[in-house]
């Protein structure tokens, strides 16, 4: 049942006291509003065969994301249909792919992740949150995963838009997650990130670059564009309590990066094997912040505050 915060609700309808963060429930997604201006949206994703995030916007109102296919931008790349703006999923889990599964996609043993419902939404002045469940099925319609998916956003630093995902999954039967490259929380930005447009990827350690950053392990990725004359970076931190911290990162050319704790041996023949098996009620839990900031950020700063949480 879904549950709302009456005090934190009464607070942001009362007239002494404005809410910054606004969560808003409606048929097929689940809006996000920081500071009177749109931010976000949670889409629950019954055309896409997953939910996902879109549209993703900057401080004054920029895309961040890739448009296609939810839209037609002008110059947006038009392939690889299943890179929805920022979503979830794996392509290797037990043989079974539940990542390139989006319905302009033909690959052989396709699962779905099936929105179940919406467990809670906050909102309030500093930050609002919502809690969703999803389901994680095969090829022929059984659950593998119970997915519970909390998404909190921040109306402070002022000078950004942040906001975190917390990602639960439960196995429902023996599942594996192989070690392979594609997976877990994905990123599509917008064509002005691509590498080709000036566009420039930078690890917590100052590696730069696609070809040096691909299958590295480090604690963020930060990518880095000018939108129309507004330098932007849009970072992505791995939580030092994950899985196989630092995650490794697939990172490619058309500013697509993945953080992916169970990459290791596909990227690395001296790690160990990263697969990860589960027996029924086995649960990991996955915590990520992105933050959409200026040039002049102090990311080392914003990890460290991140990471004491």
């Amino acid at each position: 049942m879904r549950k709302i915060s009456a005090v934190l609700v009464m607070l942001c309808v009362a007239t002494v006291v404005r809410c910054q963060v606004s969560i808003q429930d409606s048929a097929d997604q689940i809006a996000v509003q920081v500071n009177g201006k749109p931010f976000t949206a949670l889409r629950k994703g019954a055309e896409a065969n997953k939910p996902y995030l879109y549209p993703v916007l900057s401080l004054s109102g920029k895309p961040v994301t890739r448009a296609f296919p939810m839209e037609h931008a002008d110059g947006d790349d038009t392939d690889h249909p299943h890179q929805r703006s920022i979503w979830m999923g794996y392509e290797r889990l037990s043989g079974m792919n539940l990542w390139e599964i989006d319905p302009a996609d033909s690959h052989p043993r396709s699962g779905k992740i099936l929105f179940g419902e919406v467990l809670e939404t906050h909102q309030g002045t500093d930050k609002g949150s919502l809690v969703v469940s999803a389901q994680w099925l095969s090829p022929e319609g059984k659950p593998l995963i119970d997915e519970v998916l909390e998404m909190t956003f921040y109306a402070k630093p002022e000078n950004v838009r942040m906001f975190d995902i917390d990602l639960r999954l439960k196995a429902k039967q023996l599942v594996t997650f192989e070690d392979h490259k594609d997976g877990i929380v994905g990123f599509r930005l917008a064509r002005a990130f691509d590498e080709d447009q000036g566009g420039i990827a930078i690890n917590a350690e100052g590696v730069r670059g696609t070809a040096k950053l691909d299958g590295i392990r480090t604690s963020w990725i930060d990518w880095q564009a000018d939108l129309k004359g507004e330098k932007v970076g849009f970072v992505v931190m791995d939580h030092p309590a994950n899985l196989n911290h630092p995650s490794s990162w697939l990172a490619k050319p058309m500013a697509l990066f993945f953080a992916n704790p169970f990459a290791q041996r596909y990227y690395d023949r001296s790690r160990s094997n990263g697969s990860l098996s589960m027996q029924p009620g086995d649960e990991i839990r996955l915590r990520y912040r992105v933050i959409i900031h200026p040039s002049d950020f102090d990311l080392t700063k914003a990890y460290a505050e991140y990471s004491n949480q």
